[in-house]
């Protein structure tokens, strides 16, 4: 829900299935949110049906009767106008839902995410170029009014529910555009009274716009406005408790490879070894005996059998000192 700074009591979402869509911003854009332009951005489902919510606190006041808010996707033209009075928010919160396009009081075509159709090869169509920047948007601007009567026969709004069709990709390069909204088939609501209203003199117009920048999850994780998904540790890393059935299986999967690769390790050095001694035609070395050693010799079974050398006393050399 966006909360108007310029406008206190007011705020403005996109919901699906009756509830607000999760808003995010681009908080590395310096120009997200200027003045009077309120960027957010929300994930687009493809096929699902979505709608402007407005609620205004109660006691509002606006510089007029009330506050009309003009709303318009991809770049179209207006599809939409509800109207909130000074008066209908004097006694208790207000809320006014903008369900789709109106073809007249008592009928709308819903709004609907769909995927943005491109072509590489196809050529750029200049009504598309138009509106290339406003591909992906829902926009709704504010405008402090003042009410001059109730329309008998509301303007049929349907001509303008336009989907931007198959696109050529050079239009959308770099916007990192998923989806579109397209139309459901017409619908009979509740009828509304229309209002004719015009802008309040010597404020701004807009008063304030808000833009809602819808794509897909992956997109949107892909621009970094929604952290991307860390990746799970390793299944050896994992706490067993947390283990299911299949990881289980995985991990004695895991194992088993992990020993096989061992053992095939283990015959391949054994066989190496065995080549090597094959080719080495020089025979063992026998440790040269000392005196009163013994030895160790290895049989030709390669069986190891110890043996003792006699001591070799040192010839020692006699001196005759008798005289003759």
């Amino acid at each position: 829900m966006v909360a108007l700074d310029g406008l206190p009591g007011v705020d403005v979402s996109i919901v699906a299935v009756n509830q607000p869509l999760t808003e995010y911003e681009d908080r590395d854009d310096e120009d997200n949110d200027s003045d009077r332009t309120i960027t957010r951005y929300i994930e687009a489902v493809t096929g699902q049906i979505f709608a402007v919510r407005i609620t205004v606190q109660q006691g509002f006041r606006s510089g007029g009767d009330g506050l009309a808010f003009y709303i318009h996707v991809d770049g179209s033209k207006l599809l939409d106008c509800p109207l909130v009075r000074n008066e209908d928010c004097r006694t208790s919160a207000y809320t006014n839902t903008s369900l789709g396009c109106r073809s007249a009081s008592d009928t709308v075509q819903q709004y609907r995410f769909t995927i943005l159709e491109t072509a590489s090869d196809r050529a750029v169509d200049k009504s598309q170029a138009e509106k290339a920047k406003d591909f992906g948007t829902i926009v709704v601007k504010v405008m402090q009014v003042q009410v001059s009567g109730i329309v008998k026969v509301p303007t049929d709004l349907s001509q303008n529910a336009q989907r931007p069709g198959v696109v050529s990709e050079k239009l959308v390069k770099g916007q990192s555009v998923s989806h579109s909204v397209d139309f459901s088939p017409a619908m009979k609501v509740c009828s509304r009274v229309v209002h004719k209203v015009s802008p309040v003199q010597g404020l701004p117009n807009p008063y304030t716009t808000v833009v809602f920048r819808y794509r897909s999850l992956e997109t949107l994780k892909s621009m970094l406005i929604i952290p991307r998904t860390p990746s799970p540790p390793p299944l050896e890393e994992r706490d067993y408790e947390s283990v299911n059935r299949d990881e289980f299986l995985e991990l004695q999967r895991q194992l088993k490879e992990l020993k096989e690769k061992a053992a095939a390790n283990v015959n391949i050095k054994q066989e190496i070894k065995r080549e090597r001694t094959d080719d080495n035609p020089r025979p063992r070395k026998v440790a040269r005996p000392n005196r009163a050693s013994t030895v160790l010799e290895f049989d030709d079974d390669n069986s190891v059998r110890e043996s003792s050398t006699a001591t070799f006393a040192p010839r020692s050399e006699v001196v005759d000192l008798t005289d003759d």
